[in-house]
């Protein structure tokens, strides 16, 4: 797909992951094509519909659920590639990756107090 028209829908876009930027690419051929919607809005509503979806696309801040001798943890973090690599060093196992928001409101009660993974 070539470059989005708007230069908003660009810059937005240069920030999500490769995922999230194939998810938008495919939103907005199906509401250009399919729907029949003009390309800029296609474009705009594709990605809209991405980050509702995906709202820790642009933080790029995500919750990890993790089990770590026998207990249940969750991690903000950053760079989950990275983090899986050093749980699966210290034998942790990864249960769920969700958008930090839900994390903290449904396990926290919207407040949560971080420290470092020792």
């Amino acid at each position: 797909m070539p470059a989005p028209i708007d230069p908003i829908v660009a810059d937005l876009l240069s920030r999500l992951s490769e995922n999230l930027q194939e998810d938008f690419e495919e939103r907005a051929a199906i509401l250009e094509f399919d729907a029949n919607f003009p390309r800029r809005l296609a474009e705009s509503l594709g990605l809209l519909d991405v980050l509702r979806r995906n709202l820790s696309g642009l933080t790029g801040v995500t919750a990890l659920q993790i089990e770590l001798d026998g207990q249940t943890e969750w991690l903000a973090v950053t760079d989950a590639d990275h983090v899986r690599q050093h749980l699966a060093d210290i034998h942790a196992k990864v249960i769920a990756e969700v958008d930090l928001k839900v994390a903290l409101e449904e396990q926290y009660a919207g407040c949560a107090c971080l420290c470092s993974l020792g």
